[in-house]
């Protein structure tokens, strides 16, 4: 097979699905991002208040404790369109519905129930996320997660960037907030019917369901011990490096940014520099470098460019010492972005590519969630310390700083490869 070949893979109707499934699943996110704090800024709402409310994205990271029910609750009237569809279909239409609701509800005269819709928000769209996570690694055969994470990654990015995060900005310089909320809700609800029919219910091994009324404890074992003790029992003698390998895979990149904005407007850029360069062609830059991973994954194995995405990182965090030593300079802005972001894309996907192949299709919902909780929160909580690294030392040793946290995933990574047969990552 060619690389060619693997390409052509991207056409394939199943992932198109998936690109179709990461598109919807950005769209809430993205709402809850830029449109909602400069629309509450506006209506002049305390920046302490608007600070409190992006703690909502912690929800994202401890769906890890509700994905059990997703794996295992039938939904009484709709498990008959599958276990997948139904909880899928529920957490699109719920979204979408508060979504609108939102665009009824005057923030500065009724602030304490648009919070709690925020908040609802947070949570159907992350128990959406659950289902979507899942249906991406059930729909595919294993030699197609690359491209499946690939394009789950750019329609993602296109569902939170350019329609809830540009639509939503040209919407309601026209028309006004409340309008361009009804629309992004009036478009998830509308998409949330339209998956019942493109989406088909994934063949995958299903346990016999215990009653949680007879059984309780038997039911929370099954449902939420059970998927940990699968991982461990499959993965025991390689589990601390898988654990090493998936908490450092992106601690470089995630480290950096935070910083990223601060550095840019210190260094001079101006706004609409930042925003067509960093932003606009920098998402450029991260969908070309996902499509090229998924394809690679696809035509060399997995575990090749697991190597290939650890050393990219620190390497493409070089320029920004450069740069920050020449100073204001456009075109080398544009030499780090097109490096920085396409690498970015790569390893994004490689990420998610582990994740993916972990996982047993038993307990897919559970197990990714998990994962993901593991691969986000100690590096978020880590990356938090940025700013103090930037104050105390400065731009220059903070960015050295960031390429050697990006060693120890080279030295994981490598020692994956040595022992890629055993995990899978062939």
């Amino acid at each position: 097979m060619t690389f060619i070949d693997s390409l052509r893979n991207y056409l394939s109707p199943q992932i198109l699905v998936i690109l179709c499934l990461g598109f919807i699943s950005g769209v809430p996110y993205g709402v809850l991002m830029d449109p909602l704090n400069y629309w509450l800024s506006e209506e002049g709402i305390e920046k302490s208040t608007i600070g409190l409310l992006s703690l909502v994205f912690l929800i994202y990271s401890l769906k890890v404790f509700w994905a059990p029910l997703v794996d295992r609750l039938k939904i009484p009237g709709l498990h008959i369109l599958g276990q997948r569809k139904s909880w899928l279909f529920l957490s699109q239409f719920v979204t979408g519905s508060i979504i609108l609701s939102i665009s009824f509800v005057e923030p500065k005269e009724s602030l304490n129930i648009f919070v709690y819709l925020i908040l609802a928000i947070g949570f159907f769209s992350a128990t959406q996320d659950i289902c979507a996570d899942a249906l991406r690694i059930e729909l595919v055969e294993k030699r197609e997660l690359g491209e499946a994470s690939a394009v789950f990654v750019i329609g993602w990015r296109i569902g939170a960037i350019l329609l809830s995060g540009v639509a939503t900005f040209y919407l309601a310089e026209l028309f006004g907030w409340s309008f361009a909320y009804q629309m992004i809700g009036i478009i998830v609800i509308f998409l949330s019917f339209i998956f019942l029919i493109l989406i088909r219910e994934p063949t995958r091994e299903i346990r016999p369901a215990k009653d949680f009324f007879k059984e309780p404890l038997g039911w929370l074992k099954d449902s939420f011990l059970a998927p940990l003790k699968d991982l461990y029992l499959r993965y025991k003698n390689h589990l601390l490096l898988l654990l090493l390998l998936i908490f450092t895979y992106r601690l470089s990149d995630m480290f950096l940014g935070p910083m990223a904005m601060p550095f840019y407007r210190e260094t001079g850029f101006t706004k609409i520099e930042v925003a067509e360069i960093t932003n606009f062609y920098g998402l450029i830059m991260t969908i070309l470098g996902g499509l090229f991973a998924g394809a690679s994954v696809h035509r060399y194995g997995l575990s090749k460019n697991l190597v290939a995405g650890a050393i990219l990182t620190p390497l493409t965090n070089l320029p920004f010492i450069y740069l920050n030593m020449i100073g204001h300079d456009v075109n080398f802005l544009i030499v780090t972005i097109t490096l920085d972001n396409f690498t970015q894309g790569f390893v994004n996907v490689m990420g998610v590519t582990i994740l993916g192949t972990i996982v047993s299709k038993s307990f897919t919902a559970t197990q990714f969630a998990f994962l993901v909780a593991l691969v986000s929160v100690p590096p978020r909580i880590v990356s938090g310390g940025s700013g103090i690294i930037v104050d105390n030392m400065g731009f220059h040793e903070f960015f050295i700083i960031c390429a050697l946290l990006g060693i120890p995933a080279i030295i994981f990574s490598i020692m994956a490869h040595k022992r890629r047969q055993e995990l899978g990552f062939e």
